[in-house]
Order: C-alpha cells, then sequence, then structure tokens
C-alpha cells in the first residue's frame, strides 16, 4: 500500500499539465522526434549521428508514441514521462535489494518527489531512460551477488548493456562496477556471511557472466563504434575541460571549480539552466539535505564494512566526473548518472532517524517515526510542486529555453492547413485538408528550427521558399480591370530581417491582406529578445456594401472599419483600405481620439484636444503602402491607451495619412476630386 501510494504521487507529478507546462519544444527534443520519423521511415540506425550524435533507445521509443500520437510534443514527452515513472518502482526494487524494504521504499519515495528527476520525466532528452535501466541492472546484479543464482548475474548484464544506448554519461558506469569489483577484490571479502552466498572466487565467475551478457548486448553498437569512432566520441571532445576553448587555458583551476560547484549541487547550488532545473535550485530542499549529509556521513562510517554502502559511494564519485570533467557544471543532464543511487543516500538518514525514533521513545514509537519521517517527505513534495508548477511554469526563461516562438510559428502553420498539431492536447488531431489553402515557409525558419520541421508534417499545400522557387510576376500595369477575384487562401510565414517584397507576389492579388508579428525568441546565452517570424495572410475580399468611407489623394481609400473595446482603458480600431492607384511614397497612418467638438488641435485649442493616438504605418510596418498592390484590401489595426473610459457621446476618433519625413497630410477627395479636410472621422 505505501509503495502504491508512492508510484500514485510521483505519476501525478510527471502527468499533471504536461501538454503545457514545459511549454514549446527545445531543438534536441525535436530532433528526437525527427530521428522517430526516420525509423517509421525504414531506417535503423544503433547511433544517431545528427544534432552532436545520439544513442538511440529513447528514440525507438518516441517512433512508437509518434505512430500512435503522431508530431506533437506529447508524442515525445510522454515517452519520458513513462520512463521516469517506471523508474520509481525500480527505484524501490533496486534500494530493497541493497538494503531493505523500509529503505527501497524511502528512496523510491524521494525519487518521485525530487523536482530534478520530476523534471527530467517531463522533457523529451534521452537522458532519462539511464536511471531505469542503471536501477534494474543494479537490482538483478545486487540480487545475484546475495543469492548466487546465475540468472540475476545473466539478467542484470544484459539489462547493463542496455543502458549504453541510453545516454553517453553510461560510459562512465563501467568504471564504477570495476572500481566496486576491485573493492570486493582488494578487500577479500568472504560473501558467504548472512544472506551472501558467494565467495569471491565465485562472484568473479558469477561476474563473467554479467559481462558476457552485457557485451551481447552491445554488439552492436560496438562494431558500429570500430567504424564510426569520431561520431561517436565527437561530442565529448567538444564540451570537455580538456578542450582550450573551455578551460580558457587553465585546465587545473577548471577543474577545481568544477569539483567544487559539482559537490554542492545537492544541497546548495544547483544546475542554472532552466531545461534541466529550477535555475540553481540545489538538488535536495533544505530538510532532505540535512539527511543527504546524515547518509553520506553513514556510508563512510559503514565503507570498509558493508558493501552496498561502498557501492552508493563509489558510485557517486564515479558518475559525477562526466559533469566535473565537462562545461556549465553542474550540469543535471551530464550528471544524470548519479540517478537513482544519489537519491538512496537521504533515505538511508531518515531510516537512521526512524529507527532513532523507535529505540529511544516509548510512547507509540513506530507512530512518531512514520510521522515525523512523513512530514519530512511532505515538505519536500510540497516545496517541488510549488516551485516546479508555480514560478517555474510561469518564468519567461523557461518558454525561451524550449524555443516557444517556434512552436507557436509551427501551430500557426498547422492550424491554417488544418493538419497536424494545433497546440492542444498530447497529440495530432486528424482535419481534412482544405485544398483551397496554401502555405509558404521562408527556407531559413524552416532549416533553423528543428521543431518546425517535425511539428509542420508534409503537405501538397505546403511549399518552402528555397532559392529553386519559382514566383510569380505581378504586372506593373495591373489594373481594377485586370485583377481577379479568387477563393484562395494564402499564407507567408517570413523572417523579418531580410528582404521579404519579392514574396508578397504570392498572395493573390484582390485579397484582403493583413501583415502580423509572430512571437518573440532568444538564444540561451542573449539578454534580448527578438521577432522569430511576421505574417502575412491573404483571404478572399470581403468589401462592405455601399461606398467608400472616404478616399485619399493618392488613389488610397478607406472602404470599412471596426471599433472595438479591449478593455475600458483600451480601444482597437481595425480599418480596411484599398489600393486605387501605384502608390510610390510610403505613408503613415494617424488614429486619434479626440474630445468631441474638435477636429484637430491647434494652438488655439486645450493640450488635451488629443486624448489617445496612434501613429503608425499600414500593416505594423511590414506592408507599406509603396508595396500595395492596384484592388488589395489592407487590414490595419491600431490600439489606442484611454486615459478615460471612450463616450461616443463625448469623443470621437479621426483618421488620416501623411508622410513621416514632412509631416503633409493627405487629403480626403469628395466626389468631384476636390480636397475638403485632411483627415475624416471614423466614430
Amino acid at each position: 500500500m505505501p509503495l502504491l501510494l508512492v508510484i500514485t504521487m510521483a505519476t501525478a507529478l510527471r502527468f499533471w499539465a504536461l501538454g503545457t507546462i514545459p511549454p514549446g519544444l527545445y531543438h534536441d527534443e525535436a530532433f528526437n522526434g525527427l530521428d522517430a520519423l526516420s525509423v517509421l521511415e525504414g531506417e535503423r540506425p544503433v547511433f544517431f549521428e545528427a544534432n552532436n550524435g545520439r544513442e538511440p533507445l529513447f528514440i525507438y521509443l518516441v517512433a512508437l508514441s509518434v505512430a500512435v500520437l503522431g508530431r506533437s510534443p506529447g508524442a515525445i514527452r510522454i515517452v519520458a514521462t513513462l520512463l521516469g515513472t517506471l523508474t520509481i518502482p525500480a527505484t524501490y526494487l533496486m534500494a530493497k535489494a541493497m538494503f531493505n524494504r523500509r529503505i527501497g521504499l524511502l528512496a523510491a519515495a524521494i525519487t518521485g518527489l525530487t523536482l530534478w528527476h520530476v523534471n527530467l520525466s517531463r522533457i523529451g532528452f534521452r537522458a532519462v531512460a539511464m536511471p531505469l535501466l542503471v536501477a534494474l541492472a543494479l537490482w538483478q546484479l545486487w540480487l545475484g551477488l546475495k543469492n548466487g543464482h546465475k540468472r540475476h548475474f545473466l539478467a542484470g548484464g544484459l539489462l547493463y548493456g542496455l543502458t549504453f544506448y541510453t545516454y553517453l554519461a553510461a560510459r562512465f558506469t563501467i568504471v564504477a562496477l570495476a572500481a566496486f569489483g576491485l573493492y570486493l577484490i582488494v578487500g577479500s571479502w568472504r560473501l558467504g556471511i548472512g544472506s551472501w552466498k558467494l565467495e569471491v572466487r565465485g562472484w568473479i565467475r558469477s561476474a563473467l557472466i554479467f559481462v558476457l551478457a552485457a557485451l551481447v548486448v552491445l554488439a552492436p553498437l560496438m562494431v558500429y563504434v570500430a567504424a564510426h569512432g569520431d561520431a561517436f566520441l565527437g561530442r565529448v571532445g567538444q564540451v570537455s575541460i580538456f578542450n582550450p576553448a573551455i578551460n580558457g587555458g587553465d585546465f587545473w583551476g577548471t577543474l577545481l571549480r568544477h569539483v567544487g560547484k559539482t559537490l554542492l549541487m545537492f544541497t546548495n547550488r544547483g544546475d542554472f539552466i532552466p531545461r534541466h532545473n529550477v535555475p540553481l535550485r540545489p538538488v535536495f530542499d533544505p530538510i532532505l539535505s540535512a539527511f543527504f549529509l546524515l547518509g553520506l556521513v553513514l556510508c563512510l562510517i559503514r565503507f570498509r564494512q558493508r558493501p552496498e554502502h561502498a557501492l552508493v559511494l563509489i558510485w557517486l564519485a564515479v558518475m559525477i566526473l562526466p559533469t566535473i570533467l565537462a562545461e556549465d557544471a553542474p550540469h543535471f543532464l551530464r550528471s544524470v548518472g548519479v540517478l537513482p543511487v544519489a537519491f538512496v543516500v537521504p533515505a538511508i538518514g531518515l531510516d537512521y532517524l526512524w529507527r532513532f525514533l523507535e529505540n529511544r521513545i516509548t510512547f507509540e514509537a513506530q507512530t512518531v517515526a512514520v510521522g515525523a519521517v512523513a512530514l519530512v517527505l511532505t515538505f519536500g513534495l510540497g516545496d517541488t510542486a510549488v516551485d516546479y508548477f508555480g514560478r517555474h511554469a510561469a518564468s519567461q526563461d523557461l518558454s525561451y529555453n524550449f524555443e516557444t516562438a517556434a512552436v507557436h510559428l509551427a501551430t500557426q502553420a498547422n492550424r491554417f492547413l488544418g493538419t497536424g498539431w494545433d497546440g492542444a492536447g498530447l497529440g495530432a488531431r486528424g482535419h481534412p485538408l482544405p485544398p483551397d489553402r496554401h502555405l509558404y515557409i521562408v527556407d531559413r525558419l524552416w532549416q533553423d528550427w528543428a521543431s518546425v520541421r517535425f511539428l509542420v508534417p508534409p503537405s501538397p499545400n505546403l511549399t518552402i521558399l528555397a532559392e529553386s522557387v519559382k514566383l510569380p510576376q505581378i504586372s506593373s500595369d495591373l489594373g481594377l480591370s485586370s485583377r481577379r477575384c479568387t477563393e484562395t487562401e494564402v499564407m507567408l510565414i517570413l523572417w523579418p530581417y531580410e528582404g521579404y517584397s519579392r514574396y508578397l507576389s504570392l498572395l493573390p492579388v484582390g485579397s484582403t491582406i493583413a501583415a502580423q508579428e509572430g512571437s518573440l525568441e532568444r538564444g540561451d546565452l542573449e539578454k534580448e529578445a527578438r521577432l522569430l517570424y511576421i505574417t502575412f495572410t491573404a483571404t478572399p475580399a470581403t468589401i462592405p456594401s455601399g461606398e467608400p468611407e472616404a478616399r485619399f489623394e493618392e488613389g488610397l481609400t478607406l472602404v470599412g472599419h471596426r471599433l472595438a473595446a479591449v478593455s475600458p482603458q483600451e480601444l482597437r480600431l481595425s480599418l480596411l483600405w484599398r489600393a486605387e492607384a501605384e502608390i510610390e511614397a510610403d505613408y503613415t497612418v494617424f488614429v486619434h481620439l479626440m474630445r468631441d467638438g474638435f477636429d484637430t488641435p491647434s494652438a488655439t485649442q486645450p493640450k488635451d484636444a488629443i486624448l489617445a493616438q496612434d501613429d503608425s504605418p499600414p500593416a505594423g510596418g511590414y506592408y507599406p503602402t509603396s508595396l500595395w498592390r492596384v484592388g488589395d484590401i489592407v487590414s490595419d489595426e491600431h490600439t489606442l491607451a484611454l486615459p478615460e473610459p471612450y463616450d461616443p457621446s463625448k469623443h470621437k476618433l479621426i483618421v488620416g495619412f501623411y508622410q513621416l519625413e514632412t509631416l503633409h497630410r493627405l487629403q480626403v477627395l469628395d466626389e468631384a476630386g476636390k480636397p475638403v479636410n485632411d483627415h475624416v472621422i471614423v466614430e
């Protein structure tokens, strides 16, 4: 029953709001999805070389998930969530075999509630598979050591071999197990004491079974490494502190700093990267940190007499090396190999408290001990829930770190086409593909963002704007008589920092055209966010019946408007413009909210005659008037911040154009083409 409660709690922490927390989809996760798609298409590599090289186990599992759920972040992350959840009972089995049932239960509970593992279980990184297989392999190995049955060594070896298909830190486990074997041999342990049935010679024979079983599983990967060693080891060289680009010419100083930072990660200062952790949060909360230190002391005291305590210390010492020897220490992904053994340490400390209370309190000792331990674990659970689902989930840094802007791009594309993941739920929904819509995405955005390539499925209605794509030519003398009405809807998704006017010829002439800003993105090492993309949409024009609301000089016509109150403090005015002739200059639109009784401010009018205003180029400046084509309907939105509630009986809205360089306003023309004013009253 207690174990079921622990697993239920851990499952809730890992599955709650999985579709929304964390947001976005980091490119490492997206590459796992892209490689999963290649598996579904028939590829069967034992090592994936893209994105600095990755072990395959997680990717093959993601392929199964994508086959069921489609191209979505949830299809990738639910694999991590399931693996992370399974790690809880696996930790229980491991710690129970090594110590006892109580320590097994405590270790499982600590694994379930610790934020490090909760976060790891909710992101689509392959590292999450390693703690599960480590726990299962050590469980079987320890059962073999205790009862002498060869089947446990065989099962343990097979499971251990699989760990090398999870994450690069698994390579250090060879050192950890070799050091533990040396510890047993040098200590001349006679394992026939108590429940131990093997002597050292028998253990060595059984260890050979373990090693051979692991080698059988490892054989395909070893063959690959023999032929592609550079690809297999390439990432190590990039991040190693042996690399002068990382250590800055000071290897020993860098090593000492990394040792200090890594040793403090459990109790004082953890990983600073929002993808891996609530920045700088240590592994354990303050109370569990105290029991972690107590557990370390107990392991040190019992090191020579108790092999299970010795293995815990040896494992921790070796498996923190991947983060010590690489940049950005402490790094919670590179140090993932310490899991779940590290969670046994505070369990040892809590078990000591439990025994202490049982032995020294005579009245209802068991109840007091259980209550004290329950309070410690409850505090840890609350601390994790508040930190992760509270301030971390709301952090803007988290959104940027998971490259949410690219996911917004992808979902906007999918919603337009009516296919793929639309931003809601764990899986992609099937939608009938609208035959009258076409989407264009500029090649830079497609190539630079793996999440876009993964989330946006191929479609005959999708075109990537590479250099080879031929663009239609729009005749310079196109007039109203030659424009062709169309029912086709088109969306362009463009990069705003390069010339994009050549792509506007893809928008059907005579449509209603709207330009909008996309989302902001920011790199890991950058301080300022920037706009990732802009969109142009062309929809069949719907022109209000009757005469235009106003005709301006230069062939600019106001054909309609809509006013909406966003809030008591904000108004939004949507204008529809049409070009009746080609326009050479770029004009600025002004929208002024005036007190009734005043047209335009002058020297004789009060200074507060203009209550609010928004002066800007039309369509946010992304579709200037010099690019307008004859017959286009241009959607233009303006937002006004109000100093007082809007009252149509007391206020009026005026609209017009002016040239920014000269501030000269275009005139409104009457039916005879004569100027009558320099603005039009729309409300």
